[in-house]
């Protein structure tokens, strides 16, 4: 993998002589949108609340923006635009993993910018370490029951038939350098289904469960201390949230604050579409 460069003096270093060391929480953050920047800062505070001395490395293709932030944070300029050669852009999600275990040697936990921490997520992350892995949660039991027969030469793990395998949800991804392997397989296997024309939004969080699944790894899920809202109204009324939020302030989050936000605008749309019917009607009677 091409290597990142331009870490900060901040960096945690690799675990040296073989030891374990701590966890370190990875994000990934690249283009200019102002709610990239909002999605990371608060999933970094409450993190932080979480787990105030914990190493945490911020990839990122605009290193400036996040430099006051207490994080290793490595200009990943070359390697982000190297990976973003390829169609499917989620595929830099599993290139940075591997960057970061080779770089630091050290457990690593990917989380999405789009979530947050609750109380008790650290403990349940070292647990899950000592067993295995972790991701976020089981979307479905067969990731594509509708695909043809398809298999691929993984580097690593060998030949793979896609038959009946789960989904896991990619939101979060806790690995340690022992399956660095596994995540290199992740990235193989993308590049097959894409070649092959299987082609969906999410075989990325697809390729990683499935080559931690084949590499016997213990996977366990992390969904209740780590809330990922990923699904469009969820992540509506967050970015909403976090636009008029001040630094340092807290967002009330629950589904039943999600469905009445959506129940609010769902009726506010329809009120807009219908006041532009009667106007259209109106005009077209002159």
């Amino acid at each position: 993998m091409a290597e990142a460069r331009g870490e900060s003096a901040r960096s945690p270093g690799p675990v040296k002589n073989g030891e374990r060391g701590a966890a370190l929480y990875l994000y990934l953050a690249y283009g200019r949108s102002p709610a990239t920047e909002r999605e990371l800062r608060y999933s970094f505070e409450t993190l932080r609340a979480e787990a105030a001395d914990a190493p945490i490395a911020i990839y990122t293709d605009r290193p400036a923006a996040y430099a006051d932030l207490s994080a290793t944070v490595v200009d990943a300029t070359s390697l982000i635009a190297t990976a973003h050669v390829h169609e499917y852009r989620h595929r830099l999600k599993p290139i940075i993993l591997v960057d970061a275990l080779a770089r630091f040697g050290r457990p690593c936990v990917m989380l999405d910018l789009d979530s947050f921490i609750r109380p008790g997520f650290a403990a349940r992350v070292q647990a899950a370490l000592q067993q295995g892995a972790a991701m976020n949660f089981l979307v479905r039991a067969d990731a594509y029951p509708d695909s043809p027969a398809f298999e691929a030469e993984l580097p690593h793990l060998g030949r793979h038939d896609l038959g009946k395998a789960p989904m896991l949800n990619s939101g979060l991804v806790a690995v340690s350098p022992a399956h660095l392997p596994l995540i290199e397989d992740a990235v193989a296997l993308i590049d097959a289904l894409w070649s092959a024309g299987l082609r969906r939004h999410d075989i990325e969080q697809f390729a990683i469960g499935e080559t931690l699944r084949l590499g016997g790894v213990n996977i366990a899920f992390i969904d209740d201390v780590f809330v990922h809202y990923c699904a469009r109204w969820s992540r509506r009324y967050m970015r909403r949230k976090l636009r008029r939020r001040a630094p340092g302030e807290g967002v009330a989050y629950s589904k039943a604050r999600v469905r009445l936000f959506k129940a609010s605008w769902t009726l506010r749309l329809a009120m807009r579409k219908a006041r532009r019917f009667i106007r259209g009607a109106k005009w077209r009677k002159t």
